[in-house]
């Protein structure tokens, strides 16, 4: 005879707990949104330095490379993108939530989604894009 006798109906599996489902996210995405937030620069208590000599990326280059812009025609519109922004004509919050928009809805080529949407937004603000 065994030392433990074994029960006469074993006990009930614990019931076992649904585990969160994760998203899987592209290590691309991930890439261009690091891009994305690295031209915020990081500033000094009165905000108007970058601390410890931090390369800034201009907002060209930004949107040239997260959007994958390959073409003449791109290369302008983003160009045109980038001087309204500095003329203060067109918002840069807009530009950088349009820009975060099209790259989680097309990581493989989210140019077309990028100027589709800012041109339908822009002219919304009376800007010609």
């Amino acid at each position: 005879m065994p030392a433990h006798p074994m029960p006469a109906h074993p006990m009930p599996a614990q019931p076992m707990r649904a585990q969160p489902t994760r998203t899987p996210r592209s290590p691309v995405v991930f890439l261009l949104m690091m891009l994305a937030f690295s031209a915020l620069p990081d500033t000094d208590a009165r905000g108007d330095e970058p601390v410890g000599g931090a390369e800034v990326i201009s907002l060209e280059d930004q949107l040239k490379t997260g959007l994958k812009a390959r073409r003449p025609e791109e290369t302008e519109f983003i160009d045109e993108v980038a001087r309204l922004v500095n003329t203060g004509q067109l918002p840069r919050k807009l530009v950088d939530s349009t820009f975060i928009w099209a790259l989680r809805r097309r990581t493989n080529y989210p140019f077309p989604a990028f100027e589709r949407a800012l041109r339908l937004q822009a002219d919304q603000l009376g800007v010609d894009l």
